[in-house]
């Protein structure tokens, strides 16, 4: 019996044994890539907290309760992967890498950065984002795409560019960001073909841009052109042809219907008709002007590349041509490219350049001719259409207008009696070699060149236009001008793995030159045929100018990352600039981010079904402006300042200052708080990147008003204001395969903040905006506002009786004593009984509550699709061509509107016609404010590729014809030519307080064009 239960007794213990064994299993394995080890990679019992990580040799032991889980494999840049245990001690698993993760190659400055270790705020556009625009420029193909970078239009005009602002208005004089194109600086990239491009990084916070320092305040677009890849040669072949029409005309009066509202105006004020408005019935339509000018015009490109390479040298050719007539006659633009760049490796050494040539030809709109109509856009809208086009009596063969009337020109007559065109060849080049010193240290020297020749020439040939304007002697103006840029760049870098640490450490030294210089010279008289300087006798007139400044830099950056998991980026630079007195020269810019992926922890294993990748940042920095005029902090002493003296009146040469200068202007600084997140859902379908931000600019440059007693010409520049910018930003896509089906959405959302905390001595106001010939201003720009805020008089409906105007009093006296019924009811704001300048208040700014974009690729077998819509919403827009044309009380055309005009028959909400305007009802006023929110399908496009089966027969690689549409379609209220505004390039401070104001007279509408491409490669 006792021997039974010693048996029972053992076989106990062994089961128990037996039962904690199997309930504790160690598996053990080595986990690789392509039979490499790849140390760090996240293994997790599935449901669990559970884990540990592969040491540098890619091994791992992990111990579970029992042999039935699931283990997952994570890593960055691999496809996550799920190993049932079945029991087994020993797993080796084989990641695949993620294509698409990998791909996420950020360009950071002077280096790259994968998207998962990066902790910066930078948008990322790829050449496959580029393929499906059709558009000319780079940065239209960029508009509604990026978060947090507003793209405002240039015009419509033939090789038009846009204007782009990062993050808001942070500065009184220039908000462009600096432009990087393969380590060069340029002044903008409208002239690049957007097929040379493979990728457009745009860095937005401190953290990303610090290390541009005092170039970055307005943020940095970095430009990668294509480089050639190890392979057979490839040759690409892209063509398209397309038309394009005026979007939108202006509805004006036709002649008939002219004088109509004409003689009405003059009955009302008691004035006599005009003699050419006397019989309206017999007047009919007259001449559309419009239509005069307007054409439906072709455009096309072909581009042509080559690229290939073996083990040590790439390279890549290719040269294209573009050429654009304009919707308004007489204008159009052409461009030639020719770009290449190769790199060659022998060893440690690594050589390379990129060279881009570009010829640019423009022959632009014609000007005012110093009439009120403007260019021939606005002239055509308030020409009179009772006047005719041509005259073939008349010296230049045109008609015009004749009578009292207002001073408007024939625009078919400046399109084709002045020829203003323009000329710019630029040379861009990039050189660097590069040695590995020893493992994982590079010294890398880089110098780059730009130089842009342009030539600028007008004629205007003689001329007898109507009555009002005449040039009895051609004009020729010429004029030169040549810039150059020259950099050399001097950096070490390093770059370490060792275990879960990563190092990357940069230092580096840099000095860069800009000069410019010009000449110009004009005459008049020349005979017929002889477009010449020296063939001119009168009007003799030359000048001439050059200026020059100099950067010296030393910067460097830090980044580290903790097994993917804890990641560090720190940035330093410090730029000497001659813009700066020498008490204040240097500048130190620095910045500093941390980054945390809480997906690669362990104990976020449970929550990787509901978000599949999260990533926290959070940023700070400094950084500097000094895009301004060159001396400022130094009063010039011009020459020419004569004088006659004594008896004989003897002309004395003199040269004295006029205005004084501040020798203590220092940078322009710009801080920059950023948190943001980075999402992932869906395995990462799904894909979420936002950010908040807070932007300072503080000691911004600006010129302050001085007492004329002070004998000053001219405001001095200082340290004088301070403009905060706040915002949000969202980009989202998703990715989606099924079967023969792929398709892609995306969308872009961006809300900025913008008031200005200080400006002057506190009380100082800067105007801007006048919308009109004769016109008050529209815009303020005061502390605690937005830069450009619309400060306009009120309006408060219509006078429809006496009573009502004796009402609009203040003790007993008439607000408005010239008011008639029918005149406009104006609200007394600052209620001193009387209607002026002083009752202007906030009706709102040029800046959108919000602006967005979203869009879509799709394909399904051979056939894609690709759409994009791009708006704006909660902007306001000042109308000044309306202000204009239904003012009604200048004798030129009105819109269309002013047919329902109030009458005591017809009592509507529009004012009365009175051409001498007593009351003022043309005033600025928000009469003429309207909303800028807008709904733009921006492009459309629909493509076919050829089967391969097909094509290898031809030994062709890739075939793809395409048929597409920009600017399809826009959802507005707005009356003008287009929402799309952006700022006035005349305009004070580059237009920056003309924002969001239409200047009717200076338009150029923007173009529908539609497009049928072929994209072919061998």
């Amino acid at each position: 019996m006792k021997k039974r239960l010693q048996i029972l007794l053992w076989i106990s213990c062994l089961c128990i044994t037996s039962v904690a064994y199997a309930q504790n299993l160690t598996i053990k394995g080595r986990v690789t890539s392509e039979n490499e080890a790849i140390p760090g990679v996240n293994v997790v019992l599935k449901g669990t907290t559970t884990g540990t990580s592969t040491d540098m040799d890619g091994n791992y032991s992990l111990t579970v309760p029992d042999g039935n889980g699931t283990l997952i494999f994570t890593y960055i840049g691999y496809t996550p992967e799920e190993v049932p245990i079945n029991n087994r001690t020993t797993l080796d698993v084989s990641l695949v890498q993620d294509i698409q993760t990998l791909s996420e190659v950020v360009v950071v400055g002077y280096g790259t950065q994968s998207r998962q270790s990066l902790v910066g705020s930078v948008a990322s556009i790829k050449a496959e984002e580029l393929r499906t625009q059709g558009v000319n420029t780079i940065q239209k193909s960029l508009q509604g795409r990026v978060a947090g970078v507003n793209i405002e239009s240039s015009g419509g005009s033939p090789g038009s560019g846009v204007r782009i602002l990062v993050r808001g208005t942070g500065s009184f004089n220039n908000n462009d960001p600096l432009y990087i194109v393969d380590g060069v600086q340029v002044t903008n990239i409208n002239n690049l073909s957007p097929s040379d491009i493979a990728s457009i990084d745009i860095l937005k916070d401190a953290s990303a841009a610090a290390i541009y320092g005092s170039r970055a305040a307005n943020g940095v677009v970095l430009i990668t052109t294509k480089t050639g890849t190890k392979g057979e040669p490839r040759i690409d072949f892209n063509v398209y042809a397309g038309l394009q029409s005026v979007t939108k005309k202006i509805d004006v009066l036709n002649a008939s219907e002219w004088a109509r509202v004409s003689n009405a105006a003059h009955d009302a004020a008691g004035l006599p008709r005009l003699d050419i408005a006397q019989n309206p019935e017999s007047l009919g339509e007259g001449t559309d002007w419009q239509s005069e000018i307007y054409q439906v015009a072709p455009t096309q490109s072909y581009e042509l590349g080559v690229s290939g390479g073996g083990d040590n040298f790439t390279y890549s050719l290719s040269g294209g041509y573009f050429d654009q007539n304009g919707i308004v006659r007489k204008t159009d633009y052409n461009r030639l490219n020719l770009r290449l760049k190769t790199d060659f490796t022998k060893g440690r050494l690594k050589i390379g350049e990129s060279v881009i040539l570009t010829r640019e030809n423009w022959r632009n709109m014609a000007g005012g001719w110093g009439g009120q109509g403007g260019n021939p856009v606005g002239s055509a809208t308030k020409m009179i259409p009772v006047f005719q086009v041509y005259d073939a009596n008349a010296l230049g063969g045109f008609s015009g207008a004749s009578g009292p009337v207002v001073n408007v020109a024939n625009p078919v007559a400046q399109l084709y009696l002045e020829d203003p065109t323009v000329n710019t060849n630029t040379v861009m080049a990039n050189i660097f070699a590069e040695l590995t010193l020893i493992d994982n240290l590079k010294y890398k020297y880089n110098v780059g060149y730009t130089n842009t020749f342009g030539y600028n020439y007008t004629y205007t040939a003689p001329y007898q236009v109507g009555a009002l304007f005449q040039n009895l002697n051609s004009d020729l103006s010429e004029s030169r001008n040549q810039t150059s840029f020259f950099l050399q760049e001097h950096t070490l870098a390093y770059d370490k793995a060792f275990g879960r640490h990563n190092f990357q450490a940069l230092a580096g030294f840099g000095l860069q030159k800009n000069t410019f210089r010009s000449l110009n010279g004009s005459r008049s008289g020349m005979p017929g045929g002889l477009q010449v300087l020296d063939a001119g006798t009168t009007n003799i007139a030359s000048g001439g100018l050059a200026r020059e400044n100099v950067l010296e830099s030393y910067f460097g950056r830090f980044v580290y990352s903790y097994d993917q998991r804890y990641l560090l980026t720190a940035n330093f630079r410090r730029d000497g600039s001659s813009r700066f007195g020498r008490a204040y020269r240097y500048g130190n810019f620095p910045s500093l981010a941390l980054g945390w992926n809480l997906s690669n922890e362990a104990f976020y294993e449970p929550f990787r079904s509901y978000v599949s990748q999260l990533k926290l940042r959070a940023s700070y920095g400094l950084l500097g402006n000094q895009e301004f005029d060159d001396y400022q902090y130094v009063a010039s002493i011009p020459g020419n300042l004569n004088y006659v003296i004594g008896r004989d009146q003897q002309l004395w040469v003199g040269a004295i200052q006029q205005a004084f200068a501040d020798p203590n202007l220092k940078w322009e600084e710009s801080e920059s708080i950023n948190v943001g997140a980075d999402l992932g859902f869906f395995n990462n379908r799904l894909s979420l990147i936002a950010d908040y931000f807070i932007r300072k600019n503080s000691d911004l440059l600006l010129r302050v008003p001085l007492p004329l007693s002070t004998g000053s010409t001219v405001n001095p520049v200082v340290n004088a204001g301070q403009i905060t910018n706040r915002g949000v930003e969202l980009a989202l896509s998703y990715n989606q395969e099924i079967n023969d089906f792929s398709y892609q959405l995306t969308g872009t959302f961006t809300a900025i903040r913008n008031k200005v905390d200080q400006l002057g001595s506190g009380s100082q106001q800067i105007s801007g905006g006048q919308p009109t010939h004769h016109g008050s201003s529209a815009t303020i720009t005061m502390a605690g506002q937005p830069v450009g805020t619309f400060y306009l008089i009120k309006t408060d409906g219509i006078f429809n009786d006496t009573d009502e105007v004796t009402a609009h009093s203040k003790e007993g006296k008439l607000i408005q004593p010239n008011a008639q019924p029918g005149d406009i009811r104006f609200v007394d704001a600052n209620n001193d009984g009387i209607i002026s300048e002083d009752d202007r208040v906030n009706v709102g700014n040029p800046n959108p509550d919000f602006s967005y974009g979203f869009g879509g690729n799709a394909r399904w077998r051979d056939f894609d699709l690709s759409v994009f819509f791009q708006g704006t919403h909660g902007n306001k827009i000042y109308n000044g061509l309306r202000q204009d044309l239904e003012g009604m009380t200048l004798e030129f055309n009105y819109g269309k509107s002013t047919l329902n005009a109030w009458t005591p028959e017809n009592p509507t909400d529009f004012p009365r016609a009175v051409i001498n305007d007593p009351n003022y009802n043309s005033r600025t006023s928000d009469r003429f404010l309207e909303s800028g929110s807008y709904l733009r399908l921006r492009t459309l496009q629909v493509g076919y590729t050829l089967p391969k089966a097909l094509l290898e027969r031809v030994k062709i690689t890739s075939c793809r014809v395409y048929l597409g549409f920009d600017n399809l379609f826009t959802l507005t209220k707005y009356n003008g030519y287009n929402p799309d505004l952006g700022r006035y390039s005349g305009g004070t401070s580059q237009g920056i307080f003309d924002r969001g104001v239409d200047f009717g007279h200076v338009s150029y509408p923007l173009a529908r064009t539609s497009m049928l491409g072929l994209q072919l490669s061998l």
